[in-house]
């Protein structure tokens, strides 16, 4: 019976991979990520997600995907105690599709100015990590936004988890909880080493805030693609009212999850690089996320830790995506903590200086 299992569950990743290379027959573009529920085969996908495709062969291909997808996602929530899968509106996409929501990038630019850059983190105190509180949420204290949606083709999730680690230490600082744009770093922090849609990196969404500060998200809202920067037209009239600024930024050491700990219980969330590169990552639907796919690869995407806690004698961290409310635990996920950085969770931690 256990051979069989495994001998389904390697035909299953086999056709996986199949598929994931193939190329689509044409590319699809998401503008927005509805909530999918109990949806019992393909035609039953269609009518809930209103997609159409140019001719029955494109049909016929975009059902196979979603197929072998449903197959995953129904092998999946057959474990007892795992984490759960749910097909939702990328079911039915391509590896190449959806990896352009992944965007953490690293580019030479931006090592030069990040290479420069003094770090102001402290040495973890012993009594101080004693003292911290068993689980921490800034959900709890009123210091996350919403999740937003990147949009499918546009890799801006640096620049979701730049404004969101700022929004949480804006809270701190102020009691506000006050959404900040990512459209104004998509258009404006080129110089920085980031790329817009084609991806950046959280430090070098920092670098640019320290230089020349950052607007309001009602005054310079998300598009989902980049456009000429107009932080100068949206910032309000001197003394420049709709601006934030901050001091500098710090990072974490590479694997140090009690710092991270640390700095979210006393400090504000983290912005934070993953591997998200797992089918299983962008079906996630609840519990905490311990697919050892996600650490055969490199750190792909950002995203904004937010708190961390224990469930079952098994710690993890909560992690805030850029999928929508509709994905995962309403646009949240739990991953593994103290695993030796899980996901990569741990490698690429960063958080600004008011």
């Amino acid at each position: 019976m256990m051979w069989k299992c495994k001998w389904e569950t390697f035909q299953l990743m086999r056709l996986l991979l199949v598929l994931s290379i193939l190329s689509a027959v044409s590319c699809q573009v998401l503008q927005s990520f509805p909530k999918l529920c109990d949806v019992r085969n393909f035609d039953d996908f269609l009518q809930k997600t209103g997609k159409s495709y140019v001719d029955e062969r494109e049909r016929d291909y975009r059902e196979s995907i979603f197929l072998a997808k449903k197959s995953l996602v129904d092998l999946t929530n057959t474990r007892a105690g795992g984490y759960k899968l749910s097909l939702n509106i990328l079911a039915d996409m391509t590896r190449k599709e959806v990896v352009t929501l992944l965007g953490s990038k690293i580019s030479t630019q931006g090592e030069e100015l990040t290479g420069r850059h003094i770090n102001f983190v402290p040495a973890t105190t012993i009594e101080l990590s004693d003292n911290l509180p068993d689980a921490f949420d800034w959900r709890v204290e009123g210091g996350v936004t919403a999740a937003g949606f990147q949009g499918v083709g546009c890799g801006s999730c640096w620049s979701f988890a730049t404004t969101g680690a700022l929004e949480g230490h804006l809270f701190r600082r102020t009691g506000l909880l006050v959404p900040l744009s990512q459209q104004n770093l998509m258009d404006c922090a080129d110089d920085y080493g980031n790329m817009g849609c084609d991806g950046g990196f959280q430090e070098y969404g920092f670098e640019y805030i320290r230089d020349h500060g950052i607007t309001l998200a009602n005054k310079y809202p998300y598009v989902q693609y980049e456009m000429q920067c107009k932080q100068n037209e949206t910032a309000g009239r001197y003394p420049r009212e709709s601006l934030v600024k901050i001091r500098d930024y710090a990072r974490i050491d590479p694997g140090d999850e009690q710092k991270m700990k640390q700095v979210i219980a006393t400090l504000g969330p983290l912005a934070c690089s993953m591997n998200a590169g797992a089918i299983s990552f962008e079906q996630y639907d609840g519990g905490i996320y311990d697919d050892e796919e996600c650490n055969a690869d490199d750190v792909n995407h950002s995203v904004v830790v937010v708190g961390y806690g224990s469930e079952n004698g098994r710690d993890y961290w909560i992690v805030k995506n850029s999928y929508s409310e509709n994905w995962g635990e309403s646009g949240f996920m739990r991953l593994p903590r103290n695993a030796n950085s899980f996901c990569g969770i741990a490698s690429e931690c960063s958080y600004p200086i008011l």
